[in-house]
Formats: C-alpha cells, sequence, structure tokens
C-alpha cells in the first residue's frame, strides 16, 4: 500500500466519522475500525520516514556499509 492509498482510506474514515445518517451502534463500531486503521497508518508513516532518512544518509555517503542500510535493503 502506498501513502497515498492510505490518504484515501484515512479520508473514507473521516467521511464515516462525520456521516450523520449512521446509527450510534454503527459508529461505534466503525470507529473501532479506524483506530485500528490509525494505528498502522502511524506505524506505515514511520516506517516511511525511516527510509527516507537512510536514503538521504545514503545519498550523502554516511551510511556506506551500515547496519541501517542492511535493515532496509539498500546495500551497494
Amino acid at each position: 500500500m502506498t501513502l497515498m492509498e492510505l490518504q484515501d482510506i484515512l479520508g473514507q474514515r473521516i467521511q464515516i466519522a462525520n456521516d450523520a445518517s449512521i446509527t450510534t451502534d454503527v459508529k461505534q463500531k466503525e470507529n473501532e475500525v479506524s483506530q485500528t486503521i490509525v494505528a498502522l497508518a502511524k506505524q506505515m508513516i514511520n516506517n516511511a520516514d525511516v527510509v527516507l532518512r537512510a536514503e538521504k544518509l545514503c545519498y550523502e555517503c554516511d551510511l556506506k556499509q551500515s547496519n541501517i542500510e542492511r535493515m532496509i535493503g539498500h546495500e551497494r
């Protein structure tokens, strides 16, 4: 899943949360699903941040032969 796809899903969850036609019981269940999605989304974003930072360091040649380079599969 890409971050753009994640953004679409989060947008859908916001629409559900704001939908006045949904009953309280259904909205509560939907909110529980949304909380799970948010937790996963945070981890995806954190992972992407780690990769971006590592890519920047690799580009700047500060990560030659490092553990982080092996962790993200970016060995040269």
